[in-house]
């Protein structure tokens, strides 16, 4: 199943109230509770669109695929290119588990890319 996966973004983001978020940049208020409690059935391009402004991101980066119980496809199926697992967990025992000295070299690493 393919779902609209905001929440991961929202934490990456530091987006602690999605729902006021969303309504900030535009979004109704039924559409951004919708979004966050992960209950649209659709979503038209022009709102994928405006996600990825908002987010900086790309339609890919939205979605996570899940694949069904009963679902029979191959493990290098392009569908699996989408599937999230849990990235945000990864990312935050990395860094916990970082000493302060090296998040201080990624912070810069990090600073000078944008730049």
């Amino acid at each position: 199943m393919i779902k609209l996966n905001l929440k991961p973004i929202f934490k990456m983001k530091g987006i602690t109230k999605p729902v006021k978020y969303l309504i900030e940049k535009g979004h109704s208020g039924s559409y951004a509770n919708g979004a966050v409690n992960d209950k649209l059935m659709s979503i038209p391009f022009k709102k994928l669109e405006q996600f990825c402004i908002d987010f900086n991101c790309t339609p890919n980066d939205l979605f996570d695929f899940i694949p069904e119980k009963d679902q029979k496809l191959s493990k290098d199926h392009a569908l699996y290119s989408i599937s999230k697992g849990d990235t945000i967990g990864e990312i935050h025992k990395l860094l916990n588990d970082l000493p302060v000295s090296k998040i201080k070299e990624l912070y810069e690493v990090l600073k000078n890319d944008r730049e």
